[in-house]
C-alpha cells in the first residue's frame, strides 16, 4: 500500500493520472496549506473522469474539520484521501508508517516514544485475519463489521438480542457534535467523526428516507450555554460546519418560530449539514454484507482462549475466531471477559418519546436541539427527548420520564409542545424508546487492545508509589482482543471512526486518530489510573 503525499494542493489531472497509473489500495496524503477548504483546480480541457473526481471531492469536504487529519472514502474504489490541517502536519508519522512524498517533504516534529501500556501489542509483522468475531450488533458493533469486511475478512456478529434493539435502537437520532470550543479530546473526536460518519451514511444509504433533515439548530437554552456558542460562533475557519444565527434566521430555516432565552447577538447554532437519522436502519445497512453473518438472539455465556484463537459459547453453538472485537455497550458489565467488565463503565439510562404530528409540527424543517430535542416529522410521527438518568439498569417504559420529556420540549419550544401535547394528553398512548447507554468516566469511549488486568497490576505495581516511575516492561494484553464500547450518548458521531481506528491496528494500516486520541480513548487509560489511585480492578 503506497502512501503518497504532497505539501500543498495537487491539481486535479496530478491526482487522477496518479490513481490510473499506480497500484492499489492507495492512500494520498494532502497537507493543506491553511484552514480553508481547498480547492482543487481542473484544466480547461479536463476529461470527464476529472470532473467526476473534483466533483467527488467537492461533496466529500462539506464536512472537512480543522482540528485534526481527515480520512475521506468511498470517492473511488481503494484509493483513500486524507486531509492534513497546517497544525497536524508535521505529525504524520503519528498516522502513516511510510510516505513517499510527491512534492517538497514537510518538516516533521520528533516522534516521542509511547508509554509501554499505550504501545501496539503486535511486535511483528501482521498477517491479515481471515475470520473476527464481533460481539455486539448496535452502531459500535455494525460499524466495526462493516469496515472489516470491506477489508475482505469474513465476519461474525453476535448479539445477546435483536440488532439495533439496545442504545441504538431510538427511532430518531441526531447526528452533529456537542463540542467545546477549545480543542479537547473530546472535541477532536466529535469532529473528526462527525463528517467521517456522515460521509459514510451517504455512501451507505444514499437514496433512503431514514435519515435527512435541513441541519440542525442548537439552541442557546442557558447562559452556559450562550457562551459556548458564541465562542463557537467566533472559529470563523468551521463556518461551513456550525455558525451562529439570529432568531429570524433560525426561524427560515425551522419553519416555525423559535423560543430561546439567550437571544442577543445569536439565538444558537446551526450545523447545517447535521442530519437526524433512523440508527437501526443505519445499523442494519452496515450489517448487510457478504462477508458478515449475524446471530441475533445468541448471548455470550462463556468466552475462552485455547492458544491460537478465541472460543465463544452460547446457548446457540461455539464460535470460534483468532480476533475478537466487543462492541457491547451497556452490557459490557456483564460479560464474562473479565478484563472488560471489571473497567469502570457507567450505565445512564434514555428514554425518547413518539407523538403523531399535527399541521403546525409538520412545518418544522429540522431538528431543534437544547437541553432535550426534537427530530422533524418521519411519517408523521415526531421523536423527543431524550432522559438522563445515571446508575439506573432498568429499560422498560417509565411515565414519569415520558412526562419529564414533555416538559423538556415545553421549554425548548412551546409552541411545539403546546401543538402536539394538547391533542396526545395521554403519556402511555404512544410508547418511545427506552435502553441503556454506557459512558465512561472521563466520558470519552474506551477504543483499543484490551490488556491482561491482573498482569498489568503486577507490572506497574510501583506507579501506585510513584506515577512518574519509569516502568518499559511490555505490557500484558490479551491475544488479538479489543473493544470498541462506552460511546455514551454521542455514538452516532464517535463508533465509525472508532471502527476504522481499531480496523487500521488489527490491520497495520494507516491510523485515522492522532496518538493523543488513541491515547486518550485507550482501554488501558482506565487500568493504569486505577493503579496510580491504588483502586482495585478485580477481575
Amino acid at each position: 500500500m503506497d502512501n503518497l503525499a504532497w505539501n500543498g494542493i495537487p491539481d486535479i489531472r496530478t491526482l487522477y493520472n496518479i490513481i490510473d497509473k499506480r497500484a492499489q489500495p492507495l492512500n494520498l496524503i494532502i497537507c493543506l496549506p491553511d484552514y480553508k477548504i481547498p480547492d482543487f483546480q481542473t484544466a480547461q480541457d479536463a476529461s470527464d473522469g476529472e470532473c467526476r473526481l473534483k466533483h467527488r471531492l467537492e461533496q466529500a469536504l462539506q464536512c472537512l474539520q480543522f482540528n485534526s487529519i481527515n480520512l475521506i472514502e468511498h470517492i473511488l474504489p481503494d484509493v483513500r484521501f486524507w486531509l492534513v490541517p497546517p497544525s497536524r502536519t508535521n505529525r504524520l508519522h503519528e498516522h502513516f508508517q511510510h510516505i513517499s512524498w510527491q512534492s517538497e517533504a514537510a518538516a516533521q516534529a520528533e516522534n516521542t516514544p509511547d508509554k509501554p501500556w499505550f504501545a501496539h501489542p503486535y511486535t511483528s509483522e501482521r498477517q491479515k485475519p481471515k475470520h473476527i468475531l464481533v460481539i455486539g450488533a448496535g452502531i459500535s458493533g455494525a460499524a466495526t463489521a462493516h469496515i472489516l469486511a470491506e477489508y475482505g475478512i469474513s465476519v461474525t456478529v453476535l448479539d445477546a438480542g435483536k440488532a439495533a434493539s439496545a442504545a441504538s435502537g431510538n427511532r430518531q437520532g441526531l447526528l452533529y457534535a456537542k463540542i467545546s470550543p477549545h480543542n479537547t479530546e473530546q472535541t477532536e473526536l466529535l469532529l473528526t467523526g462527525y463528517g467521517y460518519t456522515k460521509r459514510l451514511l451517504e455512501h451507505i444509504l444514499p437514496d433512503s428516507d431514514t435519515w435527512g433533515g435541513n441541519g440542525i439548530i442548537h439552541l442557546n437554552y442557558n447562559q452556559d450555554e450562550y457562551r459556548r456558542n458564541h465562542e463557537l460562533g467566533l472559529q470563523k475557519h468551521h463556518a461551513h460546519l456550525y455558525r451562529s444565527i439570529t432568531s429570524a434566521e433560525a426561524e427560515k430555516i425551522a419553519g416555525i418560530p423559535l423560543s430561546a432565552p439567550y437571544t442577543e447577538p445569536s439565538c444558537g447554532l446551526f450545523w447545517q449539514h447535521g442530519v437526524w437519522l433512523n440508527p437501526p436502519a443505519f445499523v442494519h445497512a452496515l450489517l448487510n454484507h457478504p462477508l458478515i453473518r449475524l446471530h441475533e438472539n445468541t448471548p455470550l455465556t462463556d468466552i475462552s482462549h485455547d492458544g491460537e484463537k478465541w472460543i465463544a459459547t452460547t446457548p446457540n453453538g461455539i464460535f470460534s475466531a483468532t480476533h475478537i472485537i466487543y462492541c457491547t455497550g451497556a452490557h459490557s458489565s456483564y460479560l464474562p471477559e473479565t478484563n472488560l467488565s471489571s473497567l469502570p463503565l457507567r450505565q445512564i439510562r434514555g428514554q425518547t418519546g413518539l407523538t403523531p404530528s399535527t399541521p403546525f409540527s409538520e412545518q418544522l424543517r429540522c431538528a431543534v436541539s437544547g437541553e432535550s430535542y426534537i427530530s422533524p416529522s418521519w411519517h408523521r410521527l415526531h421523536c423527543y427527548g431524550a432522559s438522563f438518568i445515571p446508575n439506573s439498569s432498568h429499560t422498560g417504559w417509565n411515565d414519569a420520564e415520558e412526562t419529564s420529556n414533555r416538559q423538556a420540549l415545553a421549554h425548548l419550544e412551546p409552541s411545539l409542545a403546546e401543538s402536539l401535547f394538547t391533542t396526545n394528553p395521554n403519556p402511555q398512548k404512544y410508547q418511545g424508546h427506552a435502553a441503556m447507554r454506557c459512558d465512561s468516566p472521563d466520558h470519552l469511549p474506551i477504543v483499543g487492545a484490551l490488556g491482561d488486568i491482573a498482569a498489568m497490576q503486577q507490572t506497574y505495581a510501583k506507579l501506585a508509589l510513584d506515577k512518574n516511575y519509569r516502568i518499559d516492561a511490555p505490557c500484558p494484553y490479551l491475544p488479538n482482543a479489543y473493544t470498541n464500547t462506552a460511546h455514551g450518548t454521542r455514538g452516532l458521531a464517535t463508533s465509525p471512526i472508532c471502527a476504522a481506528a481499531i480496523a487500521a491496528e488489527i490491520l497495520g494500516f494507516p491510523h485515522p486518530l492522532s496518538k493523543r486520541l488513541r491515547h486518550a480513548l485507550h482501554p488501558n487509560r482506565t487500568v493504569i489510573r486505577a493503579i496510580v489511585r491504588r483502586q482495585n480492578l478485580t477481575p
